[in-house]
């Protein structure tokens, strides 16, 4: 019992390890045994071959002969057989002797040398008895002399061939025996063989089944996944029947993912699968598409009222707060929706455009989205921006626009936020907003940064003459930030003698979420080549306080946030206070955007700190041959 008991405990995959170990090590010991045993039957059948047939033949042949010659000497001497035929059977036995003593013969023969002086002794007499022979007569004495020389050789010739046959019988007997032991032990071996093929055969084919099945599950939920999916899909596309696809994804997943790890991450998804598995209807089927995506397949739902329902549902059933090792979350979804046939008509346009709605309600931060053809139309346009992108590096088509960002509460201009929009002949005017996008979506970051340095750097000296201690900021999409670039805005930097630290990166506090080893060594890297690092978005993805201390930055940047009090007064709000705070612990000047009233300038007063500011309430957006102009008129302000 306790050995059963344990072989219970033991994992399966070991136990079938194991097993599958030791049929092919059973298999190996029967093919190796039954090779072995092929070897002995070769080496018996050599052993045959080797074996010479002709000296007994020969042997029975001149016994034979001899017999047949001495019935010819007496028939001769009757008068019975005529002079030719007695010369026949001389010439015959003659005949006999030198076949079995020349070369090919001879080598057996002399294992056996009694036999061998007697075939040559035979030979001697035969041949000495030659004349005798030949004067023989009928009625002729000298017969008796031929009966004599060649009688005594007759006995013990007979003796030698019924030796030489019992030998063969033996010798044939004893391979008979050999051959049908080795057959059978040949024939167990093969079965065996086969046997243990087959059992490992079968192994390998359960495995195989078993692989094929977890390659259609989700290895954290045990979900089907995308595979299983596109089966489950397949048969309702062909016989065309109605149905609603769901996308759901968790808000903030990558940013909890990369601060809590993979193990709490799993564990809130599994809870998330649990959740919405145990509020689908029988109708509905559920998969999920990658680490953090679950898909809902709703058969008959055709309708967006039913659509709506249930959402609704689902949302209701992750309302309630999980506890995931000790963490608490509120797992908040991200919904895209499409519905077949009306919005797509084959396996991967509707992923493809179930995907396309649940991007568009993360970038649009909405609780869920319809697809919609406006959202192709949205993608080809940006499809189309993409494409087009080069061509206008190339011909100059781009435009810089120009932020003044100034020092609080002194007003003195210290830098100048670099905006790239663009005039698309076919699409019209392209925001600095939507282009930013483009280029963070179809990796065109780094060609669009170092034609916007460059052209910066053109006017740049005009604009130093203004205003000496003026800085250029530049925003790094996080993709592109990496250490080799500091190599390239350094050598755009010496083409146009511009020092660099004129030159300002903005990169966004997302950075932080990623590999730390790398923001700091791609951040020591800008430092070490002259180049400052602005944080953007302070405050907003939560970053840890000691992370921010081992990071070489120059500014923090963020958003301005002001409320009002009883009296409706702007007033900084409460986040307001604590983002200065963290910024002069952290010992960075705090910048901040989105002043775009006097109002709000002297909301951001009450504070009493020195920051940097931008805004509409500094001044709008300035085109390149405005810059020095407005700094020339900055200066003249009391």
């Amino acid at each position: 019992m306790s050995l059963l008991l344990f072989i219970k405990q033991l994992r399966l995959p070991v136990v079938k390890s194991l097993l599958g170990a030791g049929l092919l090590v059973a298999m190996l010991l029967f093919g190796g045994s039954a090779t072995y045993t092929l070897w002995h039957i070769q080496a018996h059948n050599a052993q045959l071959e080797q074996r010479t047939y002709e000296v007994p033949w020969s042997l029975m042949q001149l016994q034979l002969e001899m017999s047949r010659f001495l019935d010819a000497v007496r028939l001769r001497h009757a008068n019975a057989l005529s002079e030719e035929d007695f010369m026949l059977r001389y010439d015959i036995l003659w005949s006999r002797t030198p076949m079995l003593l020349r070369d090919q013969l001879k080598s057996p023969l002399k294992e056996q040398p009694d036999l061998c002086l007697l075939i040559e002794q035979i030979e001697a007499r035969v041949q000495e008895l030659e004349p005798t022979v030949l004067s023989l007569t009928p009625h002729s004495p000298a017969y008796l002399t031929i009966l004599a020389e060649l009688s005594p050789y007759l006995e013990p010739l007979s003796r030698r061939v019924t030796a030489v046959m019992h030998d063969n019988v033996r010798f044939y007997a004893q391979f008979d025996e050999a051959y049908r032991e080795l057959g059978q032990r040949l024939q167990t071996q093969i079965i065996g063989l086969f046997i243990t093929l087959g059992l490992l055969l079968l192994l390998l084919f359960r495995e195989l089944r078993r692989y094929w099945l977890l390659q259609q599950k989700s290895g954290v939920t045990g979900l089907p996944n995308r595979l299983a999916l596109q089966r489950y899909l397949q048969p309702l596309i062909e016989q065309a029947q109605p149905f609603s696809i769901t996308i759901l994804a968790l808000k903030d997943f990558s940013a909890h993912h990369h601060r809590l790890g993979f193990e709490v991450m799993d564990g809130l998804v599994c809870a998330f699968a649990a959740r919405l598995q145990h509020s689908l209807l029988p109708y509905e089927f559920m998969a999920q598409l990658d680490q953090e995506t679950l898909l809902v397949v709703g058969k008959g739902v055709v309708e967006l009222q039913e659509a709506r329902a249930q959402l609704s549902r689902f949302r209701h059933a992750l309302a309630e707060k999980a506890e995931v090792d000790g963490y608490d979350f509120y797992m908040e979804p991200l919904i895209g929706v499409l519905l077949y046939p009306a919005d797509a008509s084959n396996i991967v346009e509707l992923l493809a455009r179930a995907e396309l709605a649940l991007e568009t309600c993360q970038q649009q931060q909405l609780p869920y989205v319809f697809f919609d053809s406006s959202l192709l139309n949205e993608l080809s346009r940006r499809q189309q921006l993409a494409k087009d992108l080069p061509q206008a590096i190339a011909t100059d088509s781009l435009r810089l626009r120009l932020v003044p960002v100034v020092a609080w509460p002194s007003r003195r201009c210290q830098g100048l936020h670099v905006e790239v929009s663009w005039h698309h002949p076919g699409l019209g005017q392209i925001s600095a907003a939507e282009l930013a996008r483009v280029i963070e979506e179809y990796q065109r970051g780094e060609s669009v940064l170092l034609w916007s340095l460059a052209a910066v750097c053109r006017q740049l000296p005009s604009w130093l003459a203004a205003e000496q201690t003026l800085f250029i900021s530049l925003r790094v999409p996080v993709s592109i930030f990496r250490s080799e670039l500091a190599n390239k805005l350094r050598a755009v930097l010496q083409q146009f003698g511009i020092a660099p630290k004129q030159l300002m990166l903005e990169v966004n506090e997302k950075i932080t979420l990623g590999n730390a080893l790398e923001v700091v060594t791609a951040m020591h890297a800008f430092q070490q080549k002259g180049m400052g690092v602005v944080l953007t978005e302070f405050g907003e993805e939560g970053s840890a306080i000691t992370q921010l201390t081992q990071l070489p930055l120059t500014l923090l940047k963020s958003e301005a946030i002001l409320s009002s009090d009883s009296q409706g007064n702007l007033v900084p709000s409460r986040s307001m206070y604590t983002l200065f705070t963290l910024a002069k612990s952290l010992h960075y000047l705090l910048w901040c955007t989105g002043l775009d009233s006097e109002a709000e300038l002297n909301a951001l007063a009450q504070i009493e700190t020195t920051c940097l500011v931008q805004g509409d309430a500094i001044s709008e957006p300035l085109a390149v041959s405005q810059v020095v102009t407005w700094l020339n008129s900055l200066k003249s302000l009391p």
